[in-house]
């Protein structure tokens, strides 16, 4: 007979896909909430009276909230579990929608945005915990995969399917009925607390993370893989989520005169873009670990020179082609930026990977929120009180771009720090996770900041 806690095992294994669907499942409604202004935006503008200033700040609030909240949240998983940290997240985001619905005034849609921001916030470290403590380790870059198909269906259902639903329904009736939808989701979360199968090996230093906050988060930042993480996340990240929840709609409408089911399909083929680049940067990350940075670097790159091409198109006015081809490279940064979690993860103890995670995750969003700001400003001072123009869009364009270039500047030194420590660590004959080859970049980094190579 099989003794009592090999069955219980074997019963939580065989429940671990389960859990996490539940998990996930929050993160879908989570991205369905945090990208409906991506197409609601020019509404919101008309309802509210608001400027473009106003508009942004919105993202701003949200994604600043959301980035603050990062490593609190962490540490609340690390003390309370994922399960009870998600139950508390899917009824503060559906509150914040229902709130969202029903303001007239920019301060209570204000209010209801950054509410939005700190429930959102915890989702994603949430769900991550949960497929690093219920599945075996070589699972977690398919599983992180995964996870950012599921946020970028809850993306795909923020485009037509909401277009389609503000005409229908109108405002007040859309964003209830996706507030409420949060808020009877809850109901999934309310089951007594089960013990995950893999959470042993970090058990003991999660525990004592918790009573010492102060000294995780430095400790997570001291280590220069975790800087290169958030750097990655930034970098790659950032552009798209600028254009995706908030800015590429309006300039599509308002700036290149696209229809709106036009732009919005543009935005769904954003999506669509970004769960395919999933299955290609996804399995490589996972399967090719030498391959991650670089190709994380030049999606980085690629983001920049994908703005600079709508930025510099003669005229101002790139052919369909172009536009779709820009939004297209875009999307991979999504893909691109989990490689920034699969650094957090390699290069820190286990009781610190929520820490580590929470830091690597502020830093798309970081990016975005600067970014948004910056689009609002050049636009409303552009503009001044009268008609944002392509011209007005072009300049907004170019902020994002020159944001962009100097994140993926930081994460090139960055990483080439990182090169130089792990050659280093070879060359003493010491473990490394991904074993590095010496090239003339590596020479020419020690040279400019004054590092001699070590004697073998």
């Amino acid at each position: 007979m099989t003794p009592a806690p090999a069955r219980f095992a074997d019963r939580a294994r065989r429940s671990a896909w389960v859990v996490w669907l539940v998990g996930v499942g929050v993160y879908f409604l989570g991205y369905v909430h945090r990208s409906s202004l991506g197409v609601a935006g020019p509404t919101a503008v008309d309802r509210l009276g608001i400027s473009a200033t106003e508009l942004g700040s919105f993202l701003m609030v949200q994604l600043g909230l959301y980035a603050v909240m990062q490593v609190p949240a962490g540490l609340a998983i690390d003390r309370w579990g994922p399960r009870r940290v998600l139950l508390a997240a899917t009824l503060v985001m559906g509150s914040a929608q229902v709130a969202f619905a029903l303001a007239q005034s920019f301060p209570l849609a204000l209010v209801a945005r950054a509410l939005l921001g700190v429930g959102d916030a915890a989702v994603f470290i949430a769900v991550l915990r949960l497929a690093a403590t219920w599945f075996p380790h070589r699972r977690y870059p398919v599983l992180t995969m995964l996870t950012g198909l599921v946020g970028m269906a809850g993306n795909l259902a923020a485009t037509v399917p909401l277009v389609i639903a503000l005409d229908e329904l109108g405002w007040t009736r859309t964003f209830l009925l996706t507030g409420l939808a949060s808020v009877g989701y809850a109901v999934l979360l309310l089951r007594p607390e089960v013990a995950a199968p893999y959470r042993d090996a970090g058990a003991a230093a999660d525990a004592r993370a918790v009573h010492r906050p102060v000294a995780q988060v430095r400790a997570a930042w001291a280590r220069r893989e975790t800087r290169l993480g958030y750097w990655t996340h930034q970098s790659t990240m950032a552009p798209g989520v600028v254009i995706s929840l908030v800015w590429g709609y309006p300039y599509l409408t308002d700036g290149l005169g696209y229809s709106a089911p036009r732009a919005a399909s543009q935005l769904s083929l954003f999506v669509v873009a970004n769960l395919a680049a999933s299955f290609v940067v996804g399995p490589l990350a996972g399967r090719r670990p030498p391959w991650r940075t670089p190709m994380a670097l030049s999606i980085a790159t690629a983001c920049v020179l994908a703005i600079a091409a709508l930025v510099l198109w003669p005229g101002g006015r790139p052919p369909g082609a172009v536009v779709t081809i820009a939004f297209v490279v875009l999307a991979t940064g999504g893909p691109g930026s989990q490689v920034g979690f699969h650094i957090a993860r390699d290069y820190n103890d286990p009781g610190r990977i929520s820490t580590a995670t929470g830091l690597v995750n502020a830093g798309g969003f970081v990016g975005a929120m600067v970014a948004a700001v910056v689009v609002g400003l050049v636009l409303d001072v552009r503009s001044g009180s009268g008609a944002t123009t392509l011209l007005d869009y072009r300049w907004a364009l170019a902020s994002v771009a020159v944001i962009a270039a100097l994140s993926t500047l930081a994460m090139t030194v960055t990483l080439l720090g990182v090169r130089a420590d792990v050659l280093d660590r070879m060359n003493r004959g010491e473990r490394v996770v991904v074993a590095t080859v010496e090239r003339w970049w590596d020479r020419a980094y020690r040279r400019v900041v004054g590092r001699p190579r070590p004697s073998a």
